[in-house]
């Protein structure tokens, strides 16, 4: 091979010698026990996550219902307290209302009325009743007052549902008095048509409903944390793998058959083939036991939960634009991950040398996610000019495609620029990397990068 060959790292055997470092570095590290007990570990972890709220239910052994108690006293009523707020406690927690003779699973809140408030007391005391709900009359305004006796916390969630709930039979009450049917109070609660809808008029949501339906931004912002991660997690171990071959001298063995690029590039392909791969395992059972929450829940804890349907938010478009931005991102990050890597003599100065490229991946992040909640303009100049900046876009474009603010057009040219920004990555890695191979000793540093990049 030619010595202006070794130096660019193309010629004649460059493919088969990529080829064969990926092959090597995929096999090798594939066979490892840390890696299957790793993946072992990802996998359970994502399934347990994944069933949180089932397994948390299973350990504590929670009732399949809770029991309220409601106290009237001497309070006229002008509305029967008891149903009522039977219907809308579990309503609002997602349960089947309490309708008398109706089939189907039981409720999650159990109301009933009770004469003595002290013997109610007693029963929260014990843990027989949840709660108790004191019913009177404000001596001015004859409005319903509330008081909850309950071993919750103001802040809890059980809490917050009965005081949403005293606040509609407060309503209902207000209208019962004032001589407005029951008929009539289900029609002025019932939400009007709401549509969001662009100040442009001649702008168009990119994808079905995304300027109307929540869902696709948390589709969106689950498949740019799972970015996020990947970048992360697996940024750093083709890091670790590239100083640990350094300690071992194994490089410079390396190099002798193959040019830095062709090293460097071989590794990223074969490590990060097996990250995804390892990702790939990790996820699809994750995301059955989100899809099959309701039924492992059914048959552990009897009964029935509602599953999280996972497909509501996603699309095809959004699904590919993560696929693409996924591998894309990775491999551009991976590759510098690498060539920052191969300036270090010992593993513990890893973090210190890959942190300006941590920080960076955690700005776009950030950005993505501030742009998506609101608190930055998604159509600003600035983050639409983010957007498009390799080092960002595999995060921002993601959002923008989900809310609207960005088209097809935008997507193939985050992409494109993408494409192009990888082999000049690869270029700075592999001159980072045929350098770095050959420092040991140094401390690494602005001064250190500096001088690899330079070096001939």
């Amino acid at each position: 091979m030619s010595g202006a060959a070794r130096r660019g790292g193309f010629g004649a055997r460059t493919l088969p010698n990529v080829a064969s470092v990926a092959r090597r570095e995929f096999v090798s590290r594939a066979r490892t026990r840390t890696f299957r007990l790793t993946t072992i570990v990802l996998v359970l972890g994502g399934v347990a996550l994944a069933l949180a709220p089932v397994l948390f239910r299973l350990v504590e052994g929670e009732p399949s219902g809770e029991r309220v108690e409601v106290v009237a006293g001497d309070a006229p009523l002008n509305i029967d307290v008891v149903t009522a707020l039977g219907q809308i406690l579990n309503a609002q927690s997602g349960a089947q209302p309490t309708v008398p003779g109706a089939g189907g699973p039981a409720p999650q809140f159990e109301v009933v009325a009770s004469d003595d408030l002290a013997l109610s007391r007693q029963h929260v005391v014990e843990g027989s009743t949840t709660a108790v709900l004191a019913l009177g009359r404000s001596a001015g305004s004859l409005d319903l007052k509330f008081d909850l006796y309950s071993k919750d916390g103001p802040l809890s969630r059980r809490v917050q549902l009965l005081q949403q709930a005293a606040i509609t039979i407060t309503i209902q009450d207000r209208l019962t008095r004032a001589g407005v049917s029951p008929i009539d109070q289900a029609r002025l609660f019932t939400p009007p048509e709401f549509e969001v809808l662009p100040a442009d008029p001649d702008a168009a949501p990119t994808l079905p409903g995304s300027s109307t339906d929540p869902l696709l931004f948390f589709a969106s912002f689950a498949l740019t944390i799972a970015i996020f991660m990947a970048i992360i997690l697996y940024g750093q171990w083709i890091a670790y793998s590239v100083a640990e071959e350094k300690n071992s001298r194994v490089m410079e063995v390396v190099l002798a058959a193959a040019t830095p690029f062709q090293l460097l590039t071989g590794k990223v392909i074969g490590v990060g083939a097996l990250a995804i791969v390892q990702y790939v395992v990790v996820a699809i059972p994750t995301i059955a036991a989100l899809l099959f929450q309701g039924q492992i829940a059914a048959a552990l804890l009897g009964g029935e939960a509602p599953s999280i349907d996972v497909g509501a938010g996603l699309s095809i478009p959004l699904i590919a634009t993560f696929g693409v931005m996924l591998v894309l991102g990775f491999t551009m990050y991976a590759s510098l991950y690498a060539g920052a890597a191969s300036l270090v003599s010992r593993q513990e100065d890893i973090n210190q040398i890959v942190a300006p490229l941590t920080i960076v991946s955690v700005v776009g992040y950030l950005v993505a996610t501030y742009a998506g909640t609101g608190l930055l303009e998604i159509d600003s100049p600035l983050v639409v000019a983010l957007s498009f900046i390799p080092l960002f876009s595999p995060y921002l474009m993601l959002t923008r495609l989900s809310l609207g603010t960005a088209g097809p057009v935008d997507v193939v040219i985050a992409v494109v620029l993408l494409c192009v920004t990888i082999p000049v990555a690869l270029w700075i890695a592999a001159r980072l990397y045929r350098s770095g191979v050959l420092m040991y000793g140094q401390s690494p540093g602005a001064r250190t990068l500096w001088r690899a990049l330079r070096a001939r």
